[in-house]
């Protein structure tokens, strides 16, 4: 498989498939593919690990791309401003990631729900009770929000990350939510009243911006709510004013 990656804040994923290799998609993702890849759609491990996926905010059918009669070439696009993030993984490697990142994989990766390891962690974290698991050796595509940053953690070393920001880690990493200090911190502070604190051995990647925040923003400037409402009374009194 060979791919590169376009653009910078909404990026496309190209990818060259030799006849043989197979690729796994969230449904939706597919931008464009030569005439001769075929496209499966299926409640990819069963009933019980589509629901599972379901629940945790991924799409219940999963969609399978493979050539035929040659290579052929296949694009998937970005579901939000973000960045499209490859990583190389190994066999007995697991990643734990948000629900959305997943993005597409080889058809070696497989793609499941898992629940968080305490139930505190799951109801305070913001991501809910059941997060996404990657495992075995090829390549997977994540989508994140906004910017990223790899950090790499020692054994025993810890960060604590606002949970939104949170975007996916190794399933080596210790995983847990522990409320803000201070209450000056907790009513003014501005970051929330819980952050997740990880803790080494392994890397935990980070994004600037969640998806779930910058819905949040463009709703301040949708009709209906104050912020929209002076944005369209601005757009308006534009226009009056040029007749």
């Amino acid at each position: 498989m060979k791919y590169d990656l376009q653009g910078s804040t909404m990026q496309l994923l190209n990818m060259e498939l030799s006849e043989g290799e197979q690729v796994t998609a969230e449904s939706g993702r597919l931008v464009f593919m030569s005439d001769n890849v075929k496209m499966e759609t299926t409640a990819s491990g069963g009933l019980w690990k589509s629901i599972k996926r379901k629940f945790a905010g991924e799409s219940f059918f999963l969609v399978t791309f493979s050539p035929k009669g040659g290579s052929g070439l296949i694009g998937f696009g970005s579901e939000f401003p973000g960045k499209i993030i490859p990583l190389e993984m190994k066999e007995g490697q697991e990643i734990i990631a948000q629900k959305d990142a997943f993005m597409v994989a080889e058809k070696s990766v497989t793609f499941d729900a898992t629940w968080t390891r305490k139930l505190g962690a799951g109801i305070l974290g913001g991501e809910g009770l059941i997060l996404i698991k990657l495992q075995g050796q090829g390549t997977a595509f994540m989508n994140v929000g906004g910017e990223v940053s790899e950090l790499k953690l020692k054994a025993g070393e810890k960060i604590r990350v606002d949970t939104g920001n949170l975007a996916f880690f190794d399933s080596s990493m210790q995983y847990s939510v522990e409320r803000v200090k201070g209450i000056k911190n907790m009513i003014w502070g501005g970051e929330g009243l819980f952050l997740a604190t990880m803790t080494g051995p392994g890397r935990v990647w980070v994004q600037s911006m969640p998806v779930a925040e910058l819905a949040g923003k463009l709703a301040e400037y949708l009709p209906g709510s104050r912020g929209g409402s002076m944005a369209a009374g601005a757009i308006i009194g534009g226009m009056l004013a040029k007749r």
